[in-house]
């Protein structure tokens, strides 16, 4: 399966930039909420905007990470019973779960990437004092859960080649 081997490189790449993406996003929201802090405090002079910049970058933040967290086995999974299957019964278990993910953010990345579209085509700006472009987060979103997708269909073929390959 030398196939999938390429595919989870090309995936990893992908998905590890998106991931620094989200710690920049992280820490400029960090450095923008304390600098709004510090001067709305110290000076009452608030930074302009923070909450409509915090509220966009932490889509991004969020989203970004979605297909590493999932590589890397992070998402909150309850083992009661998978810590207890091994072999082909645990590979069945891990491709219905794959699949039914797939199923749900299939449908979440057409959803969002529709919505981004449209939001481009009709220059959808956020409310504020700060007019910032909301489609370029709308899009994150839509590549997030498309690198998920990814990663979860790469998780299924793990699955479903445990489940074929011979004295499993």
């Amino acid at each position: 399966m030398a196939w999938i081997e390429r595919i989870e490189g090309a995936l990893a790449s992908g998905w590890r930039a998106l991931g620094m993406g989200a710690n920049v996003a992280l820490l400029l929201i960090m450095l923008g909420v304390s600098a709004d802090a510090v001067l709305r405090f110290a000076l009452n002079r608030p930074v302009t905007g923070t909450l409509e910049g915090v509220e966009l970058l932490l889509v991004f933040a969020i989203f970004a990470g979605l297909a590493q967290t999932q590589a890397e086995r992070g998402h909150i999974a309850v083992g009661l019973l998978t810590d207890h299957l091994t072999g082909r019964p645990r590979a069945a278990l891990a491709a219905l779960a794959a699949v039914l993910a797939l199923i749900l953010f299939v449908a979440v990345t057409w959803a969002t990437g529709g919505m981004a579209v449209r939001s481009w085509q009709m220059g959808e700006y956020s409310p504020g004092l700060i007019a910032f472009p909301l489609y370029p987060s709308r899009f994150l979103v839509a590549l997030g859960c498309l690198f998920l997708c990814l990663q979860l269909f790469v998780e299924l073929a793990h699955a479903l080649a445990e489940l074929v390959r011979p004295g499993a």
